[in-house]
């Protein structure tokens, strides 16, 4: 399992496990893409990452955490279908968000996004991971706060560093949550799931996604 650490707590990051090299032929036209979905990534030619797909933002994009995945990196369902390669990723600009543009015969469901959204102490949010499931909790720290975050893997360079903007939140998460779209009381994705354990969670703000990538 890889691991993440954010401030000394542990990081809702990828799972990581055994798997064979996913089916390139799969049929993609019968997966839809949707937020709260598993997803996953090689990261080497016999492990994967597993992570959440956090939000559909158009008929060709969607959003997981940038720690998940490379730019030029496959991006699959639980299935093996290929469901889009990640096209842009903002974790080496302090921003832990990645872009997957959808491969072009697969379904999507598109959610709907609050990229002005601010925060407040207080303020109710939830998410639907892949491991935790459906879960709520409140802003607790409403400023993004540059955090540095570290983890390991498999794959060279086997220890990776990075600063991320991030909310803090009581939500609970644990690895394979990453990724997961954090939604307002109105069901509006404000953020992407970043890291955190059974006591907080971090989430990397929407609203600092540059427009281009949108």
């Amino acid at each position: 399992m890889k691991r993440w650490r954010l401030l000394g707590v542990l990081v809702a990051a990828t799972g990581l496990a055994a798997v064979g090299v996913p089916a390139a032929t799969a049929d993609a036209a019968t997966t839809t893409v949707r937020s709260g979905m598993k997803i996953t990534v090689d990261e080497t030619i016999v492990t994967s990452t597993s992570c959440t797909l956090g939000a559909v933002i158009s008929t060709s994009k969607a959003l997981t955490a940038g720690h998940c995945g490379n730019v030029g990196q496959v991006v699959y369902s639980a299935s093996g279908a290929r469901v889009g390669t990640i096209t842009a990723n903002r974790i080496t600009r302090q921003l832990d968000i990645a872009v997957i543009t959808l491969a072009p015969r697969v379904a999507s469901q598109q959610d709907a996004i609050d990229w002005d959204a601010s925060f407040w102490r207080g303020q109710a949010v939830s998410k639907a991971g892949i491991t935790t499931g459906y879960g709520q909790g409140v802003i607790t720290e409403p400023r993004p706060v540059l955090r540095r975050a570290y983890g390991f893997s498999l794959a060279p360079p086997f220890v990776n560093q990075h600063a991320t903007y991030s909310v803090d939140t009581t939500l609970r998460s644990e690895a394979g949550d990453s990724g997961a779209g954090v939604r307002d009381g109105r069901g509006r994705v404000v953020g992407i799931l970043s890291s955190g354990d059974e006591r907080s969670t971090a989430i990397a703000p929407v609203s600092k996604l540059p427009r281009d990538l949108r």
